[in-house]
């Protein structure tokens, strides 16, 4: 998936949880693509190194699957990365979520 595609997928989330936490895996996975591509990867090459489907990866990139923080741990590992959770303060004070 393109940098474009992504960027216009996190465009259109909403102002929700679902929206945000949307918004966080779509930014994840990203960054995954990002490295793969740097490292000439395919979808099928991060199927093997983390020891699951090629048809799993592609469910993940389209959004179709459950992306749980070990999902996203063995994804980073994967690519030569580690996972980093943080949390930040909110921009929107006012927001639903506040």
């Amino acid at each position: 998936m393109s940098t474009k595609s992504f960027a216009a997928m996190m465009a259109r989330l909403a102002v929700t949880s679902e929206g945000q936490a949307a918004h966080v895996a779509v930014g994840f996975l990203a960054q995954v693509n990002a490295r793969m591509q740097a490292q000439g990867m395919s979808n099928a090459a991060l199927a093997r190194r983390m020891g699951t489907s090629s048809a799993y990866i592609t469910r993940l990139f389209r959004g179709n699957a459950n992306l749980s923080v070990q999902t996203m741990v063995k994804l980073a590992q994967a690519v030569g990365g580690s996972l980093r959770v943080e949390l930040a303060e909110q921009a929107n004070v006012g927001s639903p979520l506040a």
